[in-house]
């Protein structure tokens, strides 16, 4: 008896971590949400290039466009223009976008749209490694003397290439440095102390890389941010080259990288580039589903959600009778009530779905009130069980046929869904509580039925519960983990509930 009581355990042991291992794998490798109403923010970059156009001149418009593998999910991605010829290509690891015209006139605007999210999202696609050497630029006169004069102490207080580059950061961004301000030359603008960052790391024999930026944040008027990089022997290093704060924040899109303009433009005069970021959300299971559209990766490929809609209706209702089980499996045999089985009410739980709780309980009242009054009578004619059962389910059908005749002459749906009420059901549980009576008697049996009505009621509460209907249709190993706590209550011999009340009063008179 103790082996099969391990065997038992160990099998229950056994499911019940490759159930959790399910779901653990979803919600952390898959990034499956949790619930149906969970969102993420979508965000919407708009890049407007406007330019004029010069008369019986052909335009070709280049701009660097965001790499799709920027660490976001591009669930979107326009090229808006009239009568223009789009092409997009790759060039020394950027994406660039060519607008091209053969004429155009007066003042032109080009549209580019990208949306995007961090669900999803597989890390950002950079060079594999990078230089680690860099010739020197020819420097002379006082240049040379400044550059020498501030890697001294950036020699002396750095231990490598993070530290070396950021106090590189710190000194350029001192304005009160006469060798500073000499390199700066009087220009104090964003992109030339990246310059002079860039020019001292050259000295240095560092190399280092221009990467432009876009802030994801609700804005109408933005402009890509300047960052430098560079490779360390293992990785990619970050440094925004007016703070030296180092590695890239997470709402940052990384536009472009080099030191080229955004925009290069041929046949056309007076470009402009506007940037805007929006801010939408849009729930996870929409934002998988439209992956999956774009046949894209998403949890979605491996899960129920890749089924025809029909099939996912029908496994949606499926898959909650396990959890209906288990609830009459613990209301009998922790709480102690009687149904008709166990199957009986989740039965019973599912025809409620067509005529909703109340209406249905009314139904499932008065029709099997019914059908035990002519059973009753019967009774008295002496004829056999199995003849007093078919004359029985007989009438159950004529008055389900004319409740359903009544409700339509009524204008009442109500009526009408009795004829969905599942017969098969109904007619059953009438069968089996006939049967109680002849076995067990009228009081016995009519307790059967309330605990079977009651059983069936929490179960049609729990399995049309939405948050959990989501939960198990898109987590199925929960079923195992159902499966686990069935197996373990199969050996379950203690007190139920309604025993410990009844022997209540033993215990009692036993006290005194």
């Amino acid at each position: 008896m103790r082996s099969v009581k391990l065997h038992a355990r160990l099998l229950a042991a056994f499911l019940l971590l490759l159930g959790v291992g399910s779901i653990a794998y979803q919600i952390l490798v898959q990034k499956v949400p949790l619930t149906e109403s969970e969102s993420d923010p979508v965000w919407v970059v708009d890049a407007q290039v406007s330019f004029q156009a010069r008369e019986n001149t052909p335009i070709k418009a280049r701009m660097y466009v965001p790499p799709l593998e920027s660490g976001f999910t591009a669930l979107n991605e326009s090229f808006i223009s009239n009568n223009y010829g789009v092409n997009v290509n790759r060039e020394n690891g950027n994406r660039v976008v060519t607008w091209s015209a053969r004429r155009a006139e007066g003042r032109q605007n080009l549209y580019y749209r990208l949306m995007l999210t961090s669900r999803f999202a597989e890390p950002a696609s950079v060079p594999e490694d990078g230089p680690q050497f860099r010739a020197a630029p020819p420097l002379e006169g006082p240049e040379r003397l400044a550059a020498d004069a501030l890697l001294a102490p950036i020699r002396q207080h750095s231990a490598d290439v993070e530290t070396f580059v950021s106090e590189t950061i710190k000194r350029v961004n001192n304005m009160e440095s006469d060798n500073v301000r000499l390199l700066l030359a009087g220009d104090r603008s964003p992109e030339n102390r990246a310059r002079v960052v860039d020019l001292l790391l050259a000295v240095a024999h560092i190399p280092a890389e221009p990467v432009h930026t876009l802030e994801l944040n609700e804005s109408r008027d933005q402009q890509p941010e300047l960052w430098l990089r560079t490779y360390n022997g293992k990785s990619w290093l970050y440094f925004n080259p007016l703070d030296g704060r180092q590695g890239l924040p997470d709402d940052r899109l990384v536009w472009w990288s080099g030191d080229k303009p955004l925009l290069a433009l041929e046949g056309a005069r007076n470009a402009d580039v506007d940037f805007g970021v929006h801010r939408n959300e849009m729930s996870a299971l929409q934002l998988a589903q439209s992956l999956r559209f774009q046949d894209q990766s998403s949890f979605i490929d491996y899960s129920l959600y890749e089924l025809p809609v029909p099939s996912q209706q029908l496994f949606r209702i499926l898959m909650m009778i396990p959890v209906g089980v288990l609830l009459v499996l613990l209301i009998r045999s922790l709480v102690g009530m009687e149904t008709l089985g166990t199957f009986t009410p989740v039965l019973i739980a599912l025809a409620f779905r067509e005529t909703e709780v109340i209406w249905g309980v009314l139904l499932f009242t008065f029709i099997t009130a019914i059908g035990l009054s002519v059973r009753g009578y019967l009774e008295h004619l002496k004829l056999q069980l199995l003849a007093r059962l078919s004359i029985v389910l007989t009438f159950v059908v004529i008055l389900m046929a004319l409740i359903s005749l009544v409700g339509y002459k009524l204008g009442l749906s109500t009526g009408l869904s009795v004829a969905l009420f599942p017969m098969v059901i109904l007619t059953m549980v009438i069968e089996r509580i006939s049967i109680v009576w002849e076995e067990r008697g009228g009081t016995q049996s009519l307790k059967v039925a309330i605990g079977t009505l009651i059983a069936a009621v929490l179960c049609h509460l729990l399995m049309v519960w939405q948050p959990l209907v989501y939960f198990v249709f898109t987590f199925p190993g929960v079923l195992l983990v159902l499966a686990a706590v069935m197996v373990l209550m199969g050996h379950y011999r203690g007190y139920r509930l309604a025993e410990l009340m009844r022997f209540r009063a033993m215990t009692d008179e036993g006290g005194r």
